[in-house]
């Protein structure tokens, strides 16, 4: 079963990246690959920001970490916190699930997943190395960020209202409330997408990213082809 699961993922990912084309001119995929992408996700949302609001928070091991320091690569995005009762759980496993099929492939190395944890008072240290256990994400490209010791407890709030989400503390409790979206940052930092809620299919997701790789790729081949010939008369 699992095989037959594999092989018609993979076939789903040839056959929509057969039936894109782009034009020879575009800076970036675009509408084209936006359109399609809208009439088969309904839960997707084209941004097609210049720029991903940056960010520098820390990690579990309290090492600095930047969005930048991900600008090779397609970053997804979200925001979560350990004590979540309902939408953050399911939300990393099901993150965890979109990653495990994409390390499946050759785009391993090609996209990082990050988790910002939006009640860095109670996740503590501990608590974020353990997330990864808990919840099936694979740290060889996956961290999870807090905020820094000179920041305020509500930093990586304001880090998810940046991207335009909100999660509002209640009065009597410790929960927050707020909703679930997958941020999709393009190679370069390119605020590229969001998925909104939890039944995107995880396959566009893949498929979504996959295409941004290809022509991020074909980008940096037009620009060497250019780059050699132009060399010539200079």
């Amino acid at each position: 079963m699992q095989l037959i699961v594999y092989l018609t993922r993979r076939a789903a990912l040839a056959t929509f990246a057969a039936t894109i084309a782009f034009p020879a001119s575009a800076d970036h995929p675009g509408e084209n690959l936006d359109a399609r992408m809208f009439e088969m996700e309904p839960y997707f949302q084209a941004i097609d920001a210049a720029q991903a609001p940056d960010f520098e928070l820390l990690n579990a091991e309290g090492n600095p970490v930047r969005l930048a320091d991900f600008s090779e690569r397609v970053v997804i995005l979200h925001f979560i916190y350990a004590n979540c009762p309902d939408i953050c759980p399911l939300h990393a496993e099901k993150i965890a699930a979109v990653q495990a099929s994409i390390n499946d492939g050759p785009m391993r190395d090609l996209v990082q997943f990050i988790s910002i944890t939006t009640d860095p008072v109670n996740d503590t240290p501990d608590v974020l190395r353990d997330y990864a256990d808990r919840h099936g994400l694979d740290p060889s490209n996956w961290v999870i960020l807090t905020k820094r010791p000179d920041q305020s407890d509500d930093a990586t709030r304001l880090v998810a209202r940046d991207y335009g989400l909100e999660f509002t503390t209640t009065a009597d409790s410790d929960m927050m409330m707020h909703g679930a979206v997958t941020h999709v940052v393009d190679i370069g930092g390119r605020f590229a997408a969001k998925f909104h809620g939890m039944d995107f299919k995880n396959v566009n997701l893949i498929l979504y990213v996959s295409e941004l790789i290809n022509n991020a790729q074909h980008r940096r081949r037009e620009r060497s082809w250019w780059d050699r010939v132009t060399g010539v008369f200079q």
